[in-house]
């Protein structure tokens, strides 16, 4: 099965999952509200300096927001590559070996719909021979279940500047907690 095929697969029946669930109080409608999220993710690196030019990495992300509007919140957002990849530096002579590198960015997220949240931010990755600036853009579509947990699909680009680019897609567990109301 082709991996085209293989994600279609996958949102059509995160879609379905949804009508066949109880209904519960909106978990992301509240206010005052923290989320850790624990990603599991693959990054394509398109321009990564590999054989079959379509190198596909490991990422194990882990996120905290605070929801301080039912659309509006922020957070810090890491993720750690799991493998070791070579890029183009700039011009085609130079390589840049990416060693296990681990990003941190602060976002902003805005939630159009009940299930849909759109993040933006930047930060940088750390990596021991060069720390790279990175600007953030991604999608999730989260999934209810039961006592204040979410099943989320995220899709998310991580440009770093002036070096390479790589889109992540993932699946995230995340666990909401509530702040008392003043």
């Amino acid at each position: 099965m082709s991996k085209t095929k293989l994600l279609i697969t996958l949102l059509i029946f995160s879609c379905s999952l949804n009508t066949f669930s109880q209904h519960q109080t909106e978990l992301n409608d509240h206010e005052n509200a923290h989320k850790l999220t624990v990603v599991m993710a693959h990054a394509h690196i398109p321009t990564a300096l590999d054989d079959n030019k379509n190198l596909i990495v490991p990422v194990w992300g882990f996120n905290y927001d605070y929801v301080f509007h039912h659309r509006w919140g922020a957070g810090i957002h890491s993720e750690l590559v799991l493998q070791q990849f070579k890029i183009e530096d700039g011009d085609e002579e130079n390589e840049l070996i990416r060693e296990n590198p681990v990003s941190l960015c602060g976002v902003i997220t805005f939630k159009p719909h009940h299930k849909w949240t759109i993040l933006s931010g930047g930060g940088v990755e750390l990596e021991t021979k060069e720390n790279i600036a990175v600007v953030k853009f991604g999608v999730e579509y989260g999934i209810e279940l039961i006592n204040d947990w979410e099943l989320g699909l995220s899709a998310e680009l991580d440009h770093k500047i002036n070096t390479y680019s790589s889109w992540m897609f993932g699946v995230g567990f995340s666990k909401l907690l509530y702040s008392k109301s003043e």
